[in-house]
């Protein structure tokens, strides 16, 4: 006897998203970012990271991503994610609209934002400037690279027309500097301008390194 077969299917459905500020609001700010949390954290303590800059006028936004769990068990501290392997393909592409969605509910098609992706959130930050509708004048990849299946194609245009910084711990646990050695070929194949930051630190935001490469050069 045959065994029903399993099938998937997918159908759009309206959702709340929800994310976070500091600083002065986008229309009263003299500089505006977004920031991409990682694997875990939710923005209200990403944002902590941020306050200094806050402090000198910057509004710093940090879009939560949709996946929401309990960091252990079934009880306790609750962090966000953007992404897992099941279905990734379906959740970049529902990340992209979100994200784009949000920069048209905040009015910044006109006011070319920085955007920073730290950890899992470079992965979430590369593939949107790939393929969301926003544009940016600086893109921050903190504490990662361009994942695997960056789309070139239509990524190396954008990246032409912004500044391109990446940050990185020397003592960060879970990234392998030959995947820096990798992504620096890449970009020095396809003639794209980038800046390599290195500090002494591990998985996480050095303040007085943000506040260098946000600083106009």
């Amino acid at each position: 006897m045959l065994m029903n077969s399993i099938k998937h299917y997918h159908f759009q459905v309206t959702k709340t998203a929800r994310y976070a500020t500091i600083g002065p609001s986008v229309e009263d700010a003299k500089h505006v970012m977004i920031a991409l949390h990682g694997y875990g954290q939710l923005p209200a303590f990403f944002l902590r990271k941020f306050e200094s800059l806050a402090s000198q006028g910057w509004c710093i936004i940090a879009p939560e991503g949709f996946h929401r769990f309990y960091l252990e068990g079934t009880h306790g501290r609750v962090g966000a994610s953007w992404m897992t392997k099941e279905d990734r393909e379906t959740d970049i592409h529902d990340y992209v609209l979100y994200l784009d969605a949000l920069s048209e509910h905040l009015n910044l098609r006109n006011r070319k934002p920085v955007l920073l992706g730290f950890s899992q959130g470079v992965a979430t930050a590369s593939r949107w400037v790939a393929a969301g509708a926003q544009t940016f004048q600086q893109l921050i990849l903190w504490a990662g690279v361009f994942p695997p299946d960056f789309e070139w194609k239509t990524g190396k245009s954008p990246l032409n027309h912004m500044q391109l910084d990446v940050a990185l711990g020397n003592d960060d646990p879970f990234f392998k500097d030959s995947l820096l050695t990798d992504t620096a070929s890449i970009l020095d194949s396809l003639m794209v301008k980038y800046m390599l930051h290195r500090f002494e630190g591990g998985h996480s935001i050095d303040s007085n390194l943000l506040q260098h490469i946000v600083t106009p050069r």
